[in-house]
């Protein structure tokens, strides 16, 4: 199977999952969709007021603060959402009080909730300090961390005492060979931008759900073809 209908048959199995369950898969979004408007909402504003009170574009300090907190906020729920279509995706289960997934989601193991903040933050140093070297060379790195946030999710999951940094290295090796596959995966929800700019934003009730379950989708497709080239190379020592 080429990589063209790998990514084809992942999309086409989220579409088929989210049939019959958009509303439940809206709900497990719709937190981090809210807080990411506000935190955005809250610096427009600031930028502003700024400029109508002819303070130029200086330092806006309760906006930056508000921005930081729905940001962080942000950030919690849309991970919990995207451990959360993880799940879905592979078992078909629906859970209760979707809407509450990103509080109910970081119960599912302990210290996911720590990891999350620590893995996160590794990833956004890491990017941002290749991004100081070299801008190109920043997004690639971009794409090698994007598997983290899952593969720390997994491993803690499955009892793993495993290292924040190490859920970096996971995250590398299985996006070796794959970055390229990943960046045209987001190319492919190019109209389904243009859909929500043409709807004022609702659209994204509906494209958060279905790009971040197919973005779920995709590591999966990544964890089971590694686990399937680490059986085949034990077999092969035997």
């Amino acid at each position: 199977m080429t990589k063209a209908e790998i990514r084809r048959q992942i999309k086409a199995t989220v579409k088929d999952k989210l049939t019959g369950n958009w509303g439940y898969a809206i709900l497990i979004a719709l937190p981090g969709i809210i807080f990411g408007w506000v935190s955005n909402r809250s610096d427009y504003n600031s930028t502003i007021n700024d400029v109508a009170q002819g303070y130029g574009f200086t330092f806006p300090t309760v906006a930056v603060a508000n921005t930081t907190i729905f940001g962080i906020l942000a950030f919690f729920a849309s991970t919990a959402a995207m451990y959360a279509f993880l799940n879905f995706y592979r078992t078909d289960k629906r859970e209760p009080q979707p809407f509450l997934q990103t509080i109910n989601a970081y119960g599912e193991s302990k210290g996911l909730f720590l990891g999350t903040l620590v893995v996160g933050l590794l990833q956004f140093v890491l990017t941002f300090l290749w991004l100081l070297l070299l801008f190109v060379p920043g997004i690639i790195k971009s794409f090698s961390y994007s598997q983290a946030l899952f593969a720390y999710k997994d491993a803690k999951a499955n009892g793993e005492d495993i290292r924040f940094i190490d859920a970096i290295t996971r995250s590398r090796e299985l996006m070796d060979g794959h970055k390229w596959e990943l960046f045209v995966l987001y190319l492919s929800f190019l109209g389904w931008g243009i859909v929500v700019f043409f709807t004022f934003g609702i659209g994204t009730l509906w494209l958060t759900p279905y790009m971040n379950m197919t973005l779920a989708g995709f590591y999966d497709h990544l964890k089971k073809e590694a686990e399937k080239k680490a059986s085949e190379d034990v077999t092969s020592e035997v």
